[in-house]
């Protein structure tokens, strides 16, 4: 028997049903140095006023996959053909 995972999002404020794509994330960091994730809705995103607040924080670090093995070959074919200049035995 096979099983479906169904991945609903539900807003934190309103309990209301958010729409696949239309989830705002928001994270709270408290005094005591806790963290708090937050999803809600675009309409209680709006209604509390938070589009300009805060500051964005950007992205760091690679990408998952970007270095790849054909890259990291291309870096080391320099020091083969330094050795392919001597003459063979």
């Amino acid at each position: 028997m096979g099983t479906k995972t169904i991945t609903m999002y539900v807003s934190d404020i309103d309990k209301s049903e958010i729409a696949e794509g239309e989830a705002y994330q928001l994270s709270i960091r408290h005094p005591d140095g806790s963290t708090q994730q937050l999803d809600i809705s675009a309409k209680n995103y709006h209604d509390l006023k938070l589009e300009g607040l805060g500051k964005t924080l950007k992205k760091r670090g690679r990408k998952p996959g970007s270095t790849t093995r054909t890259a990291a070959a291309a870096r080391r074919r320099p020091n083969a053909r330094a050795n392919s200049n001597a003459e063979p035995a």
